[in-house]
């Protein structure tokens, strides 16, 4: 189980741990930490499920867990945790390929952090049209979820600034903390800074010559940084999907802040200042993306996320591909109304594609679920979490996971 620092990974093993009797090795526990790296497989050698949470800061486990595993074949025999992509561990580390079953655990939705079981993407899915969503959340309450997001830790804030200063400490954390303890990091806080400028710029296509120009460093270390980022889980990149022959442009991917509270913690962004920003809209996209692919973790079948950019500049911002090639196209406004001028994207794929595009849909802030067009509708944002009200201060509901009166994330 991999995913952010603080999304919730050490409160669901430690659960599962409590439930299953299993013996629990927790490596963000100095003192432990260092005995298990000095002999890894005395440590593991224990009795039923053995659960390692950070396993990332000893990496020696894994090799014990492949032994282990090999012996003794079975299911269930170890659950590991880890804040940083394994993708990132030292070169020769073993990846338990073949062995191991690799969940990502996201921030929480919105639907989730308020305890709702609407699932918006399911139903759009299984039915084909998206459910009718009358709702009152305006458009400023739209943007007080963006600032949000979905960190359980955060949420527990009483106040915006309480809020604020949650999101500076945990950049520094994960950037100076996590990565320190795989790789070098040379300039102090160039990660950091790298995040704030990625974070400025979420919902586009990056150079790194202009980011690398923006920040004294060279386009490698730029190039290098970024995967960083990715396998620290604060940023996601999406792909270029194409239709037939296209614009090379067109499939370079986009980059996208993977928690937009986060994002505009790090930028010093309030709701409003957002709401008025000429970035606001990019958060939005970002948010809305983010929201997508966290409800996509709950339907039992592979969605593809993807974005569209035609050699004519024809543009849509979230592509999503079943397995069976059917095709679901979003566009995303901070509007509070839209109508079918803003659908020219998914009215260009719909031309394209046929039958195979299967709805498309304008995310705007207002308040109604309208179709505008044949298999294309006007959806309110806060339809993804059922059109409640989000409140400002603090989040009433539990969700999928229960929220920790303390985190060892």
């Amino acid at each position: 189980m991999e995913g952010p620092r603080g999304s919730g990974k050490s409160t669901i093993l430690r659960a599962i741990a409590a439930n299953r009797r299993a013996t629990l090795i927790d490596l963000d526990d100095e003192s432990v930490l260092r005995l298990v790296r000095q002999d890894p497989g005395a440590a593991l050698a224990a009795p039923g499920l053995v659960a390692v949470d950070e396993f990332h800061r000893a990496p020696d486990v894994l090799s014990v867990v492949k032994r282990v595993v090999d012996r003794e074949g079975g299911v269930g025999r170890f659950l590991l945790a880890g804040s940083v992509s394994s993708f990132l561990l030292p070169p020769g580390t073993e990846t338990l390929t073949g062995r191991a079953h690799r969940l990502v655990l996201p921030p929480l939705s919105i639907a989730e952090s308020l305890g709702t079981d609407r699932r918006w993407l399911a139903e759009l899915v299984d039915t084909g049209c998206p459910p009718s969503v009358r709702t009152d959340v305006t458009r400023s309450s739209v943007f007080d979820a963006v600032v949000a997001g979905g960190y359980p830790a955060a949420l527990q804030r009483s106040s915006l600034s309480a809020r604020s200063r949650w999101f500076r400490s945990y950049l520094a954390t994960v950037t100076d903390r996590d990565l320190s303890d795989l790789i070098d990091i040379r300039r102090a806080g160039a990660l950091a800074r790298l995040y704030q400028s990625v974070a400025s710029r979420t919902s586009s296509v990056l150079i790194n010559a202009e980011l690398g120009q923006a920040l004294d460093l060279t386009s490698p270390t730029i190039a290098a940084y970024r995967g960083y980022l990715e396998r620290l889980y604060l940023t996601a990149e999406i792909p270029g999907w194409t239709v037939g022959a296209s614009a090379k442009p067109g499939r370079r991917p986009k980059v996208h802040v993977f928690d937009t509270g986060l994002a505009a913690g790090a930028l010093g962004l309030s709701a409003e200042r957002l709401a008025a920003s000429p970035i606001g809209g990019a958060f939005l996209e970002s948010f809305v993306l983010n929201e997508l692919v966290r409800q996509a973790t709950s339907i039992d079948e592979d969605l593809r996320f993807s974005h569209f950019r035609d050699r004519s500049g024809v543009e849509v911002d979230i592509v999503v591909e079943r397995s069976d090639g059917q095709v679901f196209a979003f566009e995303v406004k901070a509007a509070r109304s839209v109508d079918r001028k803003d659908g020219r994207g998914v009215m260009f794929l719909r031309s394209r594609l046929g039958d195979r595009l299967t709805a498309g849909l304008i995310f705007h802030t207002g308040p109604l679920t309208v179709q505008l067009d044949e298999r294309v509708w006007a959806v309110p944002v806060a339809a993804l979490w059922g059109g409640d009200a989000f409140p400002v201060s603090s989040v009433e509901g539990q969700g999928r996971r229960s929220r920790p009166t303390h985190t060892s994330e």
